[in-house]
């Protein structure tokens, strides 16, 4: 089940799409990040490998994650002249809730967050300011995002009752339901949620609007630096 009722930084997604930045690695000997042993001098304050540039998080967006109403962070640069390496991962499903995609999306969710990137790889840690997962439009602004889609098949019984001259089908309670997670398949491009989403659009399954906003979030590589300048003009600066 998708975590909207139990985890307000999930609840009612407008476009979606969900995502988990996370800026730590805390396990080693798992080929992902640079934690090491022995983890008291090798795995402190470890990274996750990189894979986006952190351009701002507005704190308004998910304002229960920093307890504040308001206020924002600005990351300039990127890696060793900006925020570190920080790693993003999220997926998004169609506007059709009989869709796969929609139906299973609470299996992808607990798919990425928990069990790719908890367990298998050892990520953790928020980005300060921010949820470490959640609806994208709460989510700090980056670069990009890689992407998991589900790839599902499903075995179906069908039963006939004499008795009620009537046909019942019913998911085969041992093998109904065989679940992949894959990398997403994109326009222009795999495993990454932007592409994924302008596929979405591309099948009719999301709108021109709906892209419009995914673009709000993951604003596409070496464009931090301008969607910083024009975030800080909304809040009544100017740069000099």
């Amino acid at each position: 089940e998708y975590a909207d009722v139990m985890v307000d930084n999930f609840a009612d997604c407008p476009i979606r799409a969900a995502m988990c930045c996370f800026s730590s690695d805390r396990q080693a000997n798992d080929n992902n990040g640079n934690c090491a042993t022995p983890y008291d001098t090798k795995c402190v304050n470890a990274d996750p490998a990189d894979n986006t540039d952190l351009c701002y998080v507005d704190m308004s967006r998910s304002k229960s994650s920093p307890s504040t109403d308001g206020g924002f962070a600005l990351y300039p640069g990127d890696n060793v002249d900006g925020e570190g390496p920080i790693h993003c991962h999220g997926l998004a499903w169609p506007e059709n809730p009989q869709d796969p995609e929609s139906r299973y999306k609470g299996n992808n969710l607990f798919f990425v967050s928990m069990y790719d990137h908890l367990y298998t790889r050892g990520y953790v840690r928020n980005v300060p300011g921010a949820p470490k997962c959640g609806c994208l439009d709460r989510m700090p602004v980056v670069s990009r995002s890689d992407c998991t889609e589900v790839d599902v098949t499903e075995l179906w019984v069908a039963s006939y009752d004499e008795e009620k001259s009537s046909f019942t089908l019913d998911l085969d309670p041992e093998n109904g339901v065989s679940i992949q997670f894959n990398a997403c398949r994109g326009k222009g491009g795999n495993n990454d949620l932007e592409a994924y989403y302008h596929r979405l659009q591309i099948e009719g399954r999301a709108s021109v609007e709906e892209l419009a906003e995914v673009r709000q979030t993951l604003v596409g590589n070496n464009n931090c630096q301008r969607k910083i300048d024009e975030f800080v003009v909304t809040q009544g600066f100017e740069k000099v």
